[in-house]
């Protein structure tokens, strides 16, 4: 498991488918990156050591917690936590290509720590549009996940302007046993910076490399290719600083203003390029490469402790972590 060392700022409240991807893209407009402090980030290095068992680069059985679609029964970290008892983490148990289940990720959260979850959606109906829903499937696939993050623990939620991502965040809620009914009472944040947009500096350039490239490219391929590869980097903004932005800015705040729990729901454009940078490319969903993609509710545990120090998890709150 890696560990960075970045500053975290305190902010104000804050299938492949044809030819498209989970969200608009036009990219989104530059957010002016607050100052940072002289506080150093830490060279993540990765293990290598086949006796670790944390080691992304050693494949380990799955979690026998996945699941795809009807929700588990499970009540494993309901209890408060007992004070005088030692905190002893679950081991975590990464996939060949590097993810954990966001359970087996959950259960390692210390009590000193807090823990944000970034995740693609789940499964939607036809289109990309705002206003496309969820399919029935797709509710199911996120109240199994809000299934396995069920416990005593405060938490919140958000989601871009788009109704399937806040219907996902809803679900996943409703799987927690936090409400009983997904409607207009669902209290969440809306983020509309969170998609694939974020990483793109310039629209017109990166789907000229799409027409370029060949009739089976989309822009979900320009982008991995630029976020695993380094190419087509003149269509998109540096890859460390525009995720170090995005992470600072939306997803965490000093280790003081956080909740224990945060869920956040967004799109594959967006979490593939951050999922690459905080695992240094050890989470392996290269969309070019045997033609996967970013799996529903595939995404990051960015885990946070008191010292705001922070530790990065590839997760899935599915079966597999690709489609």
């Amino acid at each position: 498991m890696k560990l960075k060392n970045l500053l975290i700022l305190a902010v104000p409240a804050f299938f492949w488918a044809a030819c498209s991807s989970d969200s608009e893209s036009s990219p989104a407009q530059p957010v002016v990156t607050p100052e940072i402090s002289s506080a150093s980030t830490a060279d993540p290095t990765i293990p290598t050591d086949p006796s670790n068992p944390t080691d992304p680069t050693n494949p380990i059985v799955e979690s026998s917690a996945s699941v795809d679609g009807v929700p588990l029964s499970s009540d494993a970290g309901s209890d408060p936590v007992d004070p005088a008892v030692p905190f002893v983490p679950e081991e975590l148990v990464y996939d060949t290509i590097g993810f954990a289940d966001i359970g087996n990720a959950f259960r390692t959260v210390a009590p000193d720590e807090k823990v944000v979850f970034i995740m693609r959606h789940a499964e939607r109906e036809s289109g990309v549009g705002r206003e496309v829903p969820l399919t029935d499937n797709g509710k199911l696939q996120a109240q199994s996940v809000g299934q396995k993050l069920i416990s005593a623990d405060e938490f919140v939620y958000a989601h871009t302007a788009y109704v399937r991502t806040k219907e996902t965040a809803c679900n996943i809620a409703l799987g927690r046993g936090q409400v009983q009914v997904c409607d207009d009472s669902f209290v969440s944040d809306t983020i509309s910076q969170l998609t694939g947009g974020w990483f793109v500096k310039n629209e017109d350039l990166r789907d000229q490399y799409v027409a370029e490239t060949g009739k089976d490219t989309n822009t979900s391929v320009i982008v991995s290719l630029w976020a695993y590869d380094g190419q087509f980097a003149d269509a998109f903004y540096d890859l460390e600083e525009r995720s170090l932005e995005v992470i600072n800015t939306y997803l965490i705040k000093d280790y003081a203003e956080m909740p224990k729990a945060k869920v956040i729901i967004s799109h594959d454009e967006f979490v593939v390029p951050l999922i690459a940078w905080a695992t240094n490319k050890t989470a392996s969903i290269r969309y070019h490469r045997g033609r996967w993609w970013v799996n529903y509710l595939t995404g990051l545990a960015i885990i946070v402790n008191s010292k705001n120090e922070v530790r990065y998890i590839g997760i899935k709150g599915l079966e597999t972590a690709t489609e």
